[in-house]
């Protein structure tokens, strides 16, 4: 087999064994390309180049395949595992990196992972959908309410002749207030049922903190609450790029609710000995009452008046620690006020 068909250099002094070892190597069915120390390729496999027709032996890593250079970020000596996605095309694939330390040299296999991916999204997809037609009984009574409110406003402005401007307007607004409140409901369950193909990845509890507080603060009851939070750099969690700081912003903004716009929130994070992660979010608010503590994250269900919660919140984020392999947990502090926790697996570097 000639050196330019099995993508491969002159083998001496590379391995004495390369005539043996490369046709052995040219034969695997996952994807494999050898490199010398200074990242030079020496050899890749009838599956590397089946991958990447347009590569060429004989040069840099970062010239061949300049995603995984990339996503190595130039580091070939240190071993290890990472994931990259890129767009080849119209298609987007996932591929894990693997590196390695040989005799000879430097070994990245690339694994791909796309159909594993595609198959992971479908069944978040079918457990969120299915979380999702357990709201939905409650949905047809939550929105039917507003509709009929809307449809009996309607009714009666048609039914008056020369209504006054302040009717008028008293109407309409009766109006605009439950549209909004449908509006709300779709919209929380669109975002919850909602999954892209985004690989869940590392997440860091501090930055989904500072995050889901930088939105409190751009909201009715946020503005002047305060939050006081204890990180910890090294809490991190496998999910989804914003999975964590929607589940967070949903605890301030109920407590902010429940506090009306003034009081405080205590926040924390700390790792057991197994390194799973706890964080507590406790406001000095009137706190939750006994009788509605087994009722806090079922789906409509809310305490506050005048249409200012749809009840989903508090039940979206229940069904996302869930799906995240966590619990979460609702009480009242002992000096009173809302505390709620939640416990998730630590994420663990391949």
């Amino acid at each position: 087999m000639s050196s330019a068909r099995s993508g491969q250099r002159a083998l001496a002094p590379l391995d004495p064994m390369g005539e043996i070892v490369y046709p052995l190597l040219d034969r695997l069915p996952v994807a494999l390309i050898l490199l010398d120390e200074s990242g030079e390729a020496l050899f890749y496999n009838c599956a590397m180049r089946g991958k990447l027709p347009q590569a060429s032996f004989g040069t840099s890593l970062r010239s061949i395949l300049p995603d995984y250079h990339a996503a190595l970020s130039g580091d070939l000596r240190t071993p290890r595992t990472v994931q990259v996605t890129r767009q080849v095309g119209a298609l987007t694939l996932h591929e894990s990196l693997s590196l390695s330390r040989t005799p000879s040299g430097i070994c990245l296999t690339v694994s791909d992972q796309t159909e594993l991916v595609e198959r992971e999204a479908a069944h978040a997809q079918s457990a969120r959908l299915a979380s999702l037609g357990f709201l939905l009984a409650g949905v047809c009574h939550e929105v039917a309410n507003p509709l009929s409110a809307i449809h009996s406003m309607v009714q009666i402005l048609q039914s008056k002749r020369g209504v006054s401007h302040d009717t008028l307007d008293k109407g309409l607004a009766n109006i605009a207030s439950n549209i909004g409140r449908v509006l709300a409901i779709t919209r929380q369950l669109g975002d919850f049922s909602r999954v892209g193909t985004e690989r869940p990845g590392p997440v860091s509890v501090d930055e989904s903190m500072e995050e889901a507080v930088s939105l409190l603060r751009h909201s009715r009851w946020g503005t002047t609450v305060s939050v006081e939070y204890a990180g910890m750099a090294e809490a991190r969690v496998l999910a989804r790029s914003g999975q964590l700081q929607q589940v967070i912003f949903n605890i301030l903004l109920n407590a902010a609710q429940a506090m009306q716009g003034t009081g405080s929130i205590q926040a924390s994070v700390n790792l057991d000995a197994a390194r799973r992660v706890t964080l507590m979010l406790c406001d000095n608010g009137p706190g939750i009452a006994p009788e509605n503590l087994g009722r806090v994250f079922e789906p409509f269900f809310t305490t506050k008046s005048g249409g200012e919660g749809t009840g989903l919140g508090l039940a979206i984020s229940f069904e996302i620690i869930n799906e995240l392999g966590g619990t979460m947990r609702a009480g009242n502090g002992p000096a009173g006020g809302a505390c709620f926790s939640i416990e998730l697996p630590p994420y663990r570097e391949r």
